[in-house]
């Protein structure tokens, strides 16, 4: 057997039924047949959960179950996001999801190897 998750994007604040979950479960599955040509049927499916924003809040608190804390907009991606030092504390730095390089588990434990880095650098000049 194979796993598959799929990923979407949708703004904050949104609320959905199951009905809608499935709808858009069904249109990435059409999007996958079209362009690779394999055809995942739902009845094909042995196990399926639907994950969105209502239980990132629920589960984690986080703000309006938005997964990756920052708002999915070009000014707050890749290098825009925030960076690892506070502009006006000069001695207070960021590791995480929400700074450079960015979400995810590798992305955030690379963010405080590199958060301790430069704390390292900021203590040798301070």
């Amino acid at each position: 057997m194979e796993n598959i998750f799929i990923l979407i994007p949708v703004a904050t604040g949104l609320t959905s039924t199951e009905e809608e979950r499935k709808n858009y479960l069904h249109i990435c599955l059409a999007r996958i047949k079209k362009h690779t040509g394999e055809n995942i049927r739902e009845e094909d499916i042995v196990y399926y959960r639907s994950y969105a924003h209502e239980e990132f809040s629920k589960d984690y608190n986080a703000y309006q179950g938005n997964a990756y804390g920052l708002a999915n907009t070009l000014k707050q991606t890749a290098i825009l996001k925030p960076k690892m030092q506070n502009k006006k504390v000069k001695n207070l730095f960021y590791a995480g999801q929400l700074t450079v390089p960015g979400p995810g588990v590798p992305p955030s434990i690379i963010s405080g190897q590199i958060a301790a880095s430069e704390v390292s650098q900021y203590l040798q000049h301070h």
